[in-house]
């Protein structure tokens, strides 16, 4: 199985049981041989969630079990890499990209990964495959 990109909404569906997608990606993420990248934006739109949503020790143990993951890698960008994500988002003032969905295009592209765990259409509408369908 190729690495998948795991986007914040598949992080926070992934988390919390009651979200409509929950079931489809705990299914997704027991398969023996999945292998999944996310980036330090990601990481940060997701605790920055939780923390508002939950409180901070439910932020502190998403941000923790991802991070210490042996089948997440956690990606940082490069100024080039975040520049190129800004100007992304100012080509597609018609979206409601925000700068880290930008960023996380820019990445896969680099890393050759085409499907993202996601469960919003802004993956979809830049060409991406996603899962759960």
């Amino acid at each position: 199985m190729k690495p998948l990109f795991v986007d914040t909404s598949g992080w926070y569906d992934l988390m919390f049981s009651g979200s409509p997608q929950h079931e489809a990606l705990v299914k997704l993420a027991r398969r023996p041989e999945a292998r999944f990248v996310t980036s330090t934006y990601v990481l940060d739109e997701l605790v920055s969630l939780v923390l508002v949503r939950s409180g901070y020790p439910t932020a502190a143990r998403a941000g923790s079990q991802i991070r210490s993951a042996a089948e997440v890698t956690v990606e940082h960008p490069d100024a080039a890499e975040e520049l190129r994500a800004w100007k992304l988002f100012l080509e597609r003032p018609d979206k409601t990209y925000t700068l880290t969905d930008c960023l996380s295009f820019v990445m896969m592209r680099r890393l050759k990964i085409d499907t993202a765990v996601a469960t919003d259409e802004h993956f979809r509408q830049e060409g991406f495959t996603t899962l759960p369908v």
